[in-house]
């Protein structure tokens, strides 16, 4: 409706949005005496505020527009409420030219913990890239197709750090129990500074059009390709540490768990090191199940800044870590996609050969 207005008063093709939110109702708290040994002060206090939570405070809320108000909400039921309670954002896109009447979605699901009004534009952008792809089609839309196509067979004939890598992980890599891949003879604990370089330069260039400001990667073993990416983005390189030190006063944190050691881990980055002016490239070695990487958009997220892409050399394809991130609706690359592990034989996806693997 509100596109047909706008239409009638304007006479030109309409594009509108909106955007509901969902909480979703949550049973009450209930736990066996044996799960309350060895809990501290703190985490028993929460207990017993989770179990007096009052009817209103499990009850399920919609909102059909964002508002301020809704961040009271939730204010209140976080310490009612699990930290994991989820919370939906539904936006819904509408096209109207005076003929043709075109909607899509786009929806994101974040825990209560993580509940601000501005992962709205999480689902404000599928919606919207969905109905953009949608009038594409239609209408037969291409920009500068020639142009693409020349500067991506620039790009896969150009560089070799991927088919490199590639033959790397296929000689030396080992599959470790838990589906741990060991590249300590070229990636770890001894670095191929020179395969690192060609890798970097490679997914460098697949970043130059957006103009990142900064690259954040967690030390230390992030910096082995994140520094060489810096020197061909000219950018400086920031990481994120997994405890704090002397020098850093205040810190945004995130917590993230970590299959390598098998604990919950913590990052911590100074808050004088990301400003909400930037632009962040977020590079890493491996990209599993998407845990660190998911804290560091939660600490850029924190900062103010803007999340351009995430680039990694070895993804395990057999892991939900693109997946994890597909809501964030950013730029995931690797160079090296492994499709699975299997009697401790690592299989490579044949597709990404050439030209390593995207979205």
């Amino acid at each position: 409706a509100k596109a047909r207005q706008i239409y009638e008063k304007t006479g030109l093709p309409v594009v509108t949005s909106q955007t509901s939110v969902r909480i979703e109702g949550a049973e009450p708290a209930q736990y066996a005496e044996s799960d309350l040994v060895g809990l501290t002060k703190d985490e028993l206090k929460r207990i017993n505020t989770e179990r007096s939570a009052p009817p209103r405070a499990l009850a399920e809320y919609r909102f059909n527009d964002l508002s301020p108000s809704i961040n009271s909400l939730i204010q209140a039921l976080t310490q009612f409420s699990s930290p994991s309670r989820m919370c939906e954002f539904t936006t819904v896109v509408c096209y109207y030219d005076g003929e043709m009447t075109l909607f899509d979605y786009g929806t994101v699901e974040v825990d209560l913990k993580f509940f601000k009004l501005e992962r709205a534009y999480i689902s404000n952008s599928h919606a919207i890239s969905g109905i953009g792809k949608t009038l594409a089609t239609l209408n037969e839309w291409s920009y500068q197709g020639w142009l693409e196509t020349a500067k991506e067979s620039i790009r896969v004939n150009k560089f070799t750090g991927a088919s490199k890598l590639r033959s790397r992980v296929l000689r030396d890599a080992r599959v470790l129990p838990n589906d741990i891949i060991d590249v300590s003879k070229f990636m770890d604990s001894q670095v191929d500074v020179s395969l690192m370089d060609e890798c970097a330069e490679e997914l460098a260039s697949r970043y130059t059009d957006l103009k990142p400001t900064k690259v954040l990667t967690v030390a230390t073993t992030g910096l082995v390709v994140a520094i060489p990416i810096c020197r061909y983005l000219s950018v400086p390189c920031v990481y994120a540490r997994k405890q704090r030190n002397v020098v850093m006063a205040e810190a945004y944190h995130a917590a993230y768990s970590s299959k390598t050691v098998g604990m919950n881990r913590e990052l911590l980055v100074s808050k004088s090191h990301l400003d909400s002016e930037d632009r962040v490239l977020i590079v890493d070695d491996f990209l599993s199940s998407g845990s660190s990487q998911e804290a560091l958009l939660r600490i850029v997220s924190d900062a103010g800044a803007q999340v351009i892409g995430v680039a990694v050399l070895v993804e395990k394809q057999y892991d939900r870590g693109r997946k994890s991130l597909s809501g964030y609706n950013v730029k995931v690359e690797s160079l090296v996609s492994v499709k699975n592990v299997k009697e401790g034989t690592i299989t490579l996806d044949e597709e990404d050969e050439d030209e390593g693997h995207g979205d």
